[in-house]
């Protein structure tokens, strides 16, 4: 849809774009078309698309996965796409707290509010999907692609490398949504693998990353003391100058 287009539909139905929703519908079809080839999606399998809005990705989705479960939060759009799209399967409600069913992907244009939380979500949780491939804001997907002694370079950043191997596909401008936000966006693409060291079960990686990034800018002796750090030379670095690997070798050591 253009974006005169999108203003007229957003009158007939009497929607004003939501702040804190994070409600920049994304109106450039190209850019749909990005995102929904980087994604690859199987007849397969199940995808999860999380804020459909008004139904940009959605409408290129629909068809092409076995099952697409479309999550939103906003009750005026969820009554829009029953009408506009009636074979998605459609869930009313927060993407951060309601339950979801496994999946093989996720797909998503996310709200800047919720990107950290929806990503940890993923990532962290129990069952993770093969692939994400989302629309984030560009700084936050710099964040995930991060490399050590960089300012981008934190907690998320190690949570989503231990699973998954980081790309920025695309760079999306302003000019692509509306209403227009003040950033860049980006396109990112995880995809699941294996780290080279293979973390323990029962080995404490997140709980001991959250410490050693509670206060970045300290060295790690005092942040990880509870964990039994003994070695000297890591006590004196800071949390951003360690690797992955030097972090996924440092909770295995606390496994007995």
């Amino acid at each position: 849809m253009t974006r005169t287009e999108v203003r007229q539909l957003l009158a007939e139905l009497e929607l004003r774009p939501s702040k804190a929703l994070g409600q920049n519908f994304l109106i450039d079809v190209n850019i749909a078309r990005i995102v929904v080839r980087e994604a690859d999606v199987r007849e397969d399998e199940t995808v999860i698309e999380i804020g459909p809005g008004l139904g940009a990705l959605t409408e290129e989705l629909a068809g092409r996965a076995r099952r697409l479960v479309a999550v939103e939060k906003d009750a005026r759009l969820c009554r829009y796409l029953r009408e506009r799209l009636p074979g998605i399967e459609l869930v009313e409600g927060d993407a951060v707290e309601v339950a979801l069913p496994a999946c093989d992907k996720v797909v998503a244009n996310l709200p800047y509010s919720i990107s950290t939380p929806i990503l940890e979500r993923f990532v962290e949780g129990e069952q993770k999907p093969r692939a994400l491939v989302l629309m984030l804001q560009r700084e936050v997907a710099h964040r995930l692609g991060a490399q050590p002694r960089t300012k981008e370079y934190g907690a998320l950043t190690l949570f989503t490398q231990l699973s998954y191997h980081v790309t920025v596909a695309h760079v999306v401008s302003p000019h692509c949504f509306f209403p227009e936000p003040q950033v860049e966006s980006a396109i990112v693409v995880l995809n699941r693998r294996e780290p080279r060291v293979r973390l323990k079960a029962g080995a404490p990686f997140h709980a001991m990353v959250r410490a050693g990034f509670s206060q970045r800018r300290k060295m790690l002796g005092k942040r990880l003391a509870e964990f039994g750090l003994l070695d000297a030379e890591i006590a004196r670095k800071r949390a951003e100058e360690l690797s992955l690997d030097e972090w996924i070798a440092l909770a295995n050591a606390r496994v007995r």
